[in-house]
């Protein structure tokens, strides 16, 4: 017994300088306030993300119709490159002014020289 009551003895202060916390007062709305601070921006961060995401797909949707629209250019000046090389054809004008002109190139009698 006296064994015991020197070991109660020795761990009598112990008790006492350990921190131990109370029970939490319910009517305290810190921690509530806290929790809902938490959410509200964890809500605020998901909703910027979630926009940033859909800004980049739609930028992503009007790179890609502004692609589309730059190749239908491209080849359309392409074709119309061809189609003004093929008006201005040499064998094209002489036979339209033969044709609807009754133009005739001119006999060696016909060309004066100048100096």
């Amino acid at each position: 017994m006296a064994h015991t009551i020197s070991r109660k003895a020795r761990w009598m202060g112990v008790l006492e300088t350990q921190q131990v916390r109370s029970r939490r007062d319910l009517r305290d709305m810190r921690f509530f306030y806290t929790t809902v601070l938490a959410v509200v921006l964890l809500v605020a961060v998901l909703l910027v993300y979630l926009w940033s995401r859909l800004m980049m797909v739609n930028i992503g949707y009007d790179i890609s119709k502004v692609n589309l629209k730059r190749e239908a250019l491209i080849e359309s000046n392409r074709r119309l490159s061809i189609e003004m090389e093929r008006l201005r054809s040499p064998e094209r004008i002489e036979a339209i002014a033969i044709k609807e002109f009754d133009l005739i190139h001119p006999k060696r009698e016909q060309i004066i020289n100048l100096r």
